[in-house]
């Protein structure tokens, strides 16, 4: 894969396939893309396949442990075909690759859903052939509404935060370009994540 397929991919399977073949993307992160994939088809899931879902996001920022994401697991397991969603999966990758493809197959388009789904990808891993650096321009205001944001779920504040890092000097096209793109953000977003020291 090029730079040039990775910022065209409609294939998010390929993708994660290509984070591993490098050893690329973090368990964190791919959870978290499974997280936002079962939130893009959250009217389709049942209360258990959600309650799923809502521990395996508390699991991968580390706030619940593992019995309790194999509870959740288990607990939707075998429940019906709405509960079917695997970011409560051992594996991340596999939670990851699983809860995309279920996303797509009850989708009332399925390409459109590989498309948004991409752009989620590459909202959460950014560009692996262009990986950015921030530490310079972690001040505190930046740090503090990454952080609210992070928190509460809202990323509307993304535009905020480049001139919060604009004015502490950074000038990094990427960065910048990325909180104002006008696309929505999710929790894994490779920029707040930079600012954040999460990885």
């Amino acid at each position: 894969m090029t730079e040039f397929d990775w910022l065209s991919s409609t294939d998010p399977p390929a993708m994660l396939s290509f984070l591993q073949t490098y050893g690329m993307g973090t368990g964190r992160k791919m959870r978290l893309f499974a997280v936002a994939c079962a939130r893009r088809a959250w009217s389709h899931i049942d209360d258990l396949g959600r309650a799923a879902v809502e521990v395996a996001e508390l699991f991968a920022d580390g706030h619940v442990h593992s019995e309790q994401l194999r509870a959740a697991r288990l607990a939707c397991k075998n429940s019906g075909p709405q509960s079917s969603w695997y970011a409560a999966a051992t594996d991340p990758a596999i939670a990851a690759r699983n809860a995309a493809l279920s996303a797509q197959d009850g989708a009332a388009d399925p390409q459109t859903e590989r498309l948004a789904q991409a752009e989620v990808f590459r909202d959460i891993f950014g560009n692996p052939f262009r990986p950015a650096v921030i530490d310079p321009w972690r001040t505190p205001e930046a740090v503090g509404l990454a952080r609210v944001m992070y928190e509460q779920g809202d990323f509307t504040r993304m535009p905020e935060l480049a001139d919060a890092l604009q004015q502490s000097g950074c000038t990094d096209g990427q960065v910048l370009g990325h909180c104002r793109d006008g696309h929505e953000h999710h929790r894994g977003c490779w920029v707040v994540d930079l600012v954040l020291g999460k990885t």
